[in-house]
Parts: C-alpha cells; structure tokens; sequence
C-alpha cells in the first residue's frame, strides 16, 4: 500500500514538473519570437517590401495632377515651399486637425504616432489649427486644403502623404490625401509606400 502511495505521489509530482515546464517554455518562446518578429519588422521591413499603391488617379492610387472626384481633375498643381522644401529631406506628411476636436482627434493621434514611428524616414507637419495659433500653422491650415481629394467644403482632419514617383520616365512628386477618419493599417500602408517609392525614386 505504502508503495502504490508513493508511485502514485511520484507520478503526479512528475506531471506537474512537466506540465510547468512546458507552460514555461511555450511562454518564453512566445515572448522571443514575438520580439524577433517585431524588431525584424521595425528594422527590415523595406528590405523585402512591395508597395500597395501605384501612380493613377484612383482612390488607391499616389497621384500626380489632382484626381478623379476633385473639381480641378486632371490638373496639375504646385506644391507648397513647406512640401518641396522638406521633402529634398524625407518624404512628406501632414496631418490639419485641432486639438480639442473630438471629431479629429483619433486621427490626429494615429498620424502623430505614425509619424513618430517612421521619424528617420519621414518629415512631419503637425498642423494644428487651434484657435490662437501661430501665423504660420494658420496659412499651412489654408494651404493644405489644396489638397482637399474633393474639394469644398473641408472636413478635419485633413491627412496628406508626398512622396518621390515616377512618371514616364521623369521623377516627380506624387501625393495622396484623405478628409476625416483612415483605418490604422491602411495609413501606416500609405507611409510605408511613400518611405519605398523616395528611396527607390530620390535622386539626393
């Protein structure tokens, strides 16, 4: 009896042993490859990268001349010097919200953090149009609503993404813009896009 007793309390001994062992390995690999994966994504993401966009006059498409749906369709446009000047640089985002505008406010908040996390590969303008706000946040607010997608009236906020393209053999900026909300996944495939078409396409 003494014997059964401590076989018995052997193997149960045993299988927990082994059970907590393999609960803590799974977990300690999960955790590694869950940190492998995110710093190779942080880190090497445009190594083997291919775009989502491409040149057109679509919603999905970079543009060169104001697109399908604008009033002006088909024109073309000079950018602003706060476009051409910083995007010798980097490619080029803005984001025109107003703080204390809940309407704007969660896309206001996705491109700063976007435009945070892509800092090395991008120059950022945060136009916030506040009430009592600077001369020039005011006249970049005005501005930007030239690339309104489809023109008057504007809606906050207004998101715009430039970038180095080519068109016929000719670089050239291509730009794309959106009024109020964009899903999270599909801003961060725009930036992704512009980072890979300014260093595929900048000629310094």
């Amino acid at each position: 009896m003494k014997i059964k007793t401590l076989l018995l309390t052997l193997l149960m001994v045993g299988i927990l042993l082994f059970l907590s062992g393999c609960t803590s390995n799974n977990t300690d690999n999960n955790n590694s490859d869950d940190n492998s994966d995110n710093g190779s994504d942080d880190s090497n993401w445009l190594e083997n990268y291919t775009p989502v966009h491409t040149i057109g006059t679509g919603s999905d498409d970079f543009w060169i001349e104001f697109p399908a749906g604008s009033d002006s369709y088909g024109q073309s446009l000079e950018h602003f010097d706060w476009v051409t000047d910083t995007i010798d640089n980097n490619c080029v985002l803005f984001v025109v919200h107003r703080t204390g505008c809940l309407g704007c406010k969660e896309q206001g908040d996705l491109v700063i953090s976007l435009a945070e996390k892509y800092s090395e590969d991008v120059e950022f303008h945060d136009i916030d149009a506040v009430s009592g706000a600077t001369a020039i946040i005011q006249q970049m607010s005005n501005e930007a609503y030239l690339y309104d997608p489809n023109g008057a009236p504007g809606y906050i906020a207004l998101t715009g993404v430039f970038t180095y393209i080519e068109d016929n053999g000719e670089i050239k900026i291509g730009w794309h813009s959106w009024e109020l909300d964009v899903e999270d996944s599909v801003m961060e495939s725009w930036i992704k896009d512009a980072i890979y078409y300014y260093n595929m396409y900048n000629e310094g």
